[in-house]
């Protein structure tokens, strides 16, 4: 296929999944429908294989994708690699897959596609079903997509490239089993918000997404929040009740909570009690589920220049993007335009490299 014709798939791929629960059936083929109905299943039932991933925010990342396909969007990240249609073959690239959170794993579907390339992907168990379900209304839309299409749960071999997402053991494996291969090799990252004191209450209704969708279990969800000092935390706190009603039907987050209580409360360290979150002082960027870390600051520009050097292991900063020239701003964490690439390595330019 053509690279415009490649775009043109997509489009209608984000067609498709944006207007999936409201079009009337009759508007599609049968095979996408039937590519419809599965991914409902899947999108209603998904839970019962990982608890983790349920409806409500299976639909958001579903929503998320949807709104990414939008012609424009697709069209004005790839003029940036004016060498995309002049590629000579397609390379067999082997993708292995996180499963934190639900259909992590999109964004390198996408790439390895667009470049023109055969995708192998190997699906973590957490999240098995969603992008095949995905994957097959593509197919629907667009049939010679099929051949570019494999996922398999044998080890990838016959490989050109690799792209594994794992935690930071995990990618000392990968880095030793796929030694002889051009790779990307992701480890765990975590996200961040500064506040300054004066934001609006429609910047901290958005940072609550940032902060809570997905349960937290994201590289781009924020586990730590750096506040000036004698900063008011009511507000906010106020504010993330709205995840209230989500958060406390879920049985394995409650039970995550009510251990990091017990185990605060027996060691005497001090945390504020949000109701379905709490808050601890801390330096550590990573936090556990159900915690989220906060720190004071009195220098603003001493703050920033201590996350530039921690942009390695920093997948996001959520702020007033006055505040930092690459910050996110609030509510955006989640919803990250194309050219915001995972551990902030370039997928397409990688693929895009000749030698192999």
């Amino acid at each position: 296929m053509k690279l415009e014709e490649r775009i043109q798939a997509f489009v209608e791929l984000g067609n498709v999944l944006i207007s999936r629960n409201k079009t009337n059936a009759s508007s599609y083929s049968d095979s996408i429908n039937e590519a419809l109905e599965k991914l409902k299943y899947f999108t209603l039932n998904e839970y019962i294989h990982n608890p983790w991933f349920i409806p409500e925010f299976i639909e958001k990342m579903i929503d998320g994708i949807g709104s990414m396909l939008h012609k424009d969007k697709l069209k004005s990240w790839l003029s940036d690699y004016p060498n995309l249609s002049q590629k000579e073959k397609p390379y067999r690239v082997g993708v292995v897959m996180a499963g934190n959170i639900p259909l992590v794993g999109f964004h390198d579907f996408l790439c390895v596609l667009m470049a023109g390339d055969v995708f192998m992907g190997k699906l973590s168990s957490n999240d098995k079903h969603l992008l095949p379900a995905i994957a097959q209304l593509l197919c629907a839309i667009e049939p010679r997509f099929s051949p570019y299409i494999i996922f398999t749960e044998e080890k990838l071999e016959k490989i050109d490239k690799i792209i594994a997402t794992g935690s930071n053991n995990t990618s000392r494996y990968f880095e030793y089993y796929f030694a002889k291969y051009p790779s990307i090799i992701r480890k765990h990252c975590n996200s961040v918000a500064v506040l300054k004191g004066n934001e609006s209450e429609e910047e901290l209704r958005l940072l609550v997404d940032d902060i809570c969708l997905y349960f937290g279990l994201g590289c781009r969800s924020v586990s730590k929040v750096y506040v000036p000092q004698s900063y008011n935390f009511v507000p906010l706190f106020k504010l993330l009740d709205a995840y209230k009603p989500t958060y406390e039907m879920h049985h394995s987050y409650m039970n995550n909570l009510e251990y990091q209580k017990t185990v605060h409360l027996i060691n005497k360290i001090p945390f504020f009690d949000q109701g379905i979150l709490m808050f601890k002082e801390d330096t550590s960027m990573a936090s556990p589920i159900s915690v989220v870390h906060y720190e004071y600051y009195t220098d603003e520009s001493q703050l920033l220049e201590q996350l530039n050097k921690q942009c390695d292991s920093l997948q996001c900063t959520v702020c007033n993007t006055a505040c930092k020239a690459d910050g996110v701003g609030f509510g955006k964490a989640q919803f990250p335009n194309l050219d915001q690439y995972a551990n902030k390595i370039d997928t397409l330019a990688f693929l895009l490299k000749t030698e192999v």
